[in-house]
């Protein structure tokens, strides 16, 4: 049973930070409480039903403040952002991580905190959020840059990110500058390897005909290339998760997802649904409790049967669903949104190109210019001929114009 508190400045100052986050519960206002992070940072916090809205740092909002805050939103109201200018970027990176706890995946804070801890706290951690400039942004940008490009990449996304969450929570102005906005980032080439269609084929009869001990291995490696997940999010699938026509990830990499299935995908699951005994789509033999794990070993081995490259990885079969979606003519944006990406940007490093279909493409394009060619050498002619008759007319007039009067000579 959760026992409120009456909040004094004394019980706020010494909230002491624990192993895990806490929140202490306001004996006025219910749903309204204090969030107490490991970290030792303390905000507002307003619980409705299930969802949690976070009203600000307590470090700079005062109680009564976001007292008044929680209240109107009890109330259906839309009150105003709370003041809040004086935010620092190390007090939005612990609303921000606080407030992901839970949507993003355990491995996906981790790189996070990497990055914060690394670079965006040492560079502008005591900064106020709306006092950065682009120079001093795309200073440290630059300086990273020259160590790891992919990196400064990566960490000017997160920085990007959680600016874009302190907008959208209202803690700071919406008209707010970007201080991003003019930096380009670093050129990335594509990664990973692209199936041909000739592979694909070969890898589909390697499915088929793989041993029976490796046949939830060979139905988690088809239901990847099927849906274009990632493999993490197909072992670790529960059938809780499988609707009727897609799947409602709960956790991946950015957060909830949906992702709708094809025929074969639903053929596949409802196949596997039948012998379901756990909670898992694939569950470990040895635990069934729990999921499979990695299938590296039986990834090997079928790639060895389907006659593929060894250093194509399991990875690739996302990288190959991603590239035949934009062979097929669909956009980078429809493809990054069945990818579950958020920025179009990421799905470029997975546009890789067959070079069957380069060549009928090639081919396609040629005809047409080709044929666009003939109709202008055919509408030159057209036209020349056309103007022959006029031309031999005029030679004539100005033959009789000669024999009328012909020129006079000069005294």
């Amino acid at each position: 049973m959760t026992v409120p508190s009456l909040f004094t400045p004394a019980v706020i100052r010494n909230a002491r930070p624990g192993a895990r986050e806490y929140t202490l519960h306001d004996a006025h206002v219910v749903g309204f409480g204090l969030r107490v992070q490991p970290s030792g940072a303390k905000s507002w916090v307003l619980r409705m039903g299930k969802r949690r809205i976070t009203i600000g740092p307590a470090e700079q909002i005062p109680l009564a403040t976001a007292r008044a805050h929680a209240s109107k939103l009890i109330a259906g109201e839309a009150p105003p952002p709370v003041s809040t200018t004086a935010l620092s970027l190390d007090a939005l990176a612990d609303l921000f991580l606080a407030e992901k706890e839970g949507v993003y995946r355990p491995q996906t804070l981790a790189s996070y905190r990497i990055y914060l801890n690394t670079q965006l706290r040492p560079a502008f951690g005591k900064m106020q959020v709306q006092r950065l400039t682009t120079p001093e942004v795309a200073e440290w940008f630059h300086g990273y840059s020259r160590l790891r490009p992919g990196g400064a990449n990566q960490a000017l996304g997160l920085l990007v990110t959680m600016l874009n969450f302190a907008r959208s929570h209202r803690l700071v102005p919406p008209d707010m500058p970007n201080p991003w906005a003019p930096i380009r980032r670093n050129r990335r080439q594509a990664r990973g390897r692209l199936l041909s269609a000739a592979q694909i084929r070969s890898l589909g009869k390697a499915l088929d005909t793989c041993p029976p001990q490796h046949r939830d291995a060979a139905d988690a490696i088809r239901l990847i290339l099927l849906t274009g997940c990632r493999s993490g999010e197909i072992l670790r699938l529960r059938w809780s998760e499988v609707l009727p026509d897609r799947l409602a990830l709960r956790t991946t990499k950015t957060g909830p997802r949906e992702v709708l299935l094809s025929p074969p995908a639903k053929k596949l699951l409802a196949g596997r649904r039948k012998a379901a005994h756990a909670a898992f789509v694939f569950a470990s033999a040895k635990q069934p409790g729990e999921p499979v794990g990695k299938i590296d070993h039986q990834w090997t081995l079928i790639r060895w049967r389907a006659g593929l490259p060894a250093d194509i990885r399991l990875h690739d079969l996302r990288h190959t669903y991603a590239s035949h979606a934009i062979m097929q003519g669909q956009s980078l944006t429809i493809t990054g949104k069945l990818l579950g990406h958020g920025d179009p940007t990421s799905t470029e490093r997975y546009a890789h190109l067959d070079g069957e279909y380069l060549a009928a493409a090639a081919e396609r394009v040629a005809l047409i210019v080709a044929s666009m060619m003939e109709d202008d050498s055919k509408a030159e002619t057209q036209g020349a001929e056309n103007a022959l008759p006029e031309k031999k007319l005029n030679e004539e007039k100005g033959s009789l114009r000669w024999a009328a009067s012909p020129p006079q000579r000069r005294p």
